[in-house]
């Protein structure tokens, strides 16, 4: 059975449909990998699992100089890119309920102009030219404006403010 729900990725809030223009489905569990894991987490204060990997960047890095392109961008591309090939990354429990994403976006922390942090979410693309303007505009307004950007799309977020 598969209802679908508009609304917010982050909160979880399930609104009604004209809150938005993106969709996102309410899927049976058992009907999928991540039954167990829903069972296990579901009642989880804050259902995360957070990795730890070293990562060999030297190629990304002259990549980054030789092309003329933000470090930062690249990592967020690369990790975007490599979650968008795994269907789990599209499920996330909200409200008690298992819901699907059609679309990713990647979540990174911005240094503002008063010194403080803001968090902005980007869609993601598969064309780098395109995520990276996304990248560019949208950390560069969120530099500005010191307002954070959270996408109310019904994207599933990737949260890689760390790296």
């Amino acid at each position: 059975m598969t209802k679908e729900y508009y609304g917010n990725g982050i909160s979880g809030s399930l609104a009604s449909p004209d809150f938005d223009r993106e969709r996102m489905r309410e899927i049976d569990p058992k009907e999928t990998t991540r039954a167990f894991a829903f069972e296990a987490w579901i009642n989880a204060p804050m259902p995360m699992v957070t990795l730890f990997k070293t990562l060999d960047v030297t190629r990304l890095r002259k990549v980054s100089s030789r092309k003329g392109m933000r470090f930062n961008m690249l990592m967020c591309w690369c990790i975007g890119r490599a979650a968008s090939k795994v269907k789990e990354f599209y499920v996330l429990p909200v409200n008690g309920r298992l819901i699907q994403y059609d679309t990713l976006a990647v979540n990174t922390i911005v240094m503002n102009r008063d010194g403080g942090v803001s968090s902005c979410d980007v869609p993601f693309s598969n064309d780098l030219a395109t995520f990276s303007d996304e990248y560019l505009r949208l950390t560069r307004h969120v530099a500005e404006s010191c307002e954070n950007h959270d996408r109310q799309h019904g994207d599933r977020h990737l949260g890689i403010g760390s790296i």
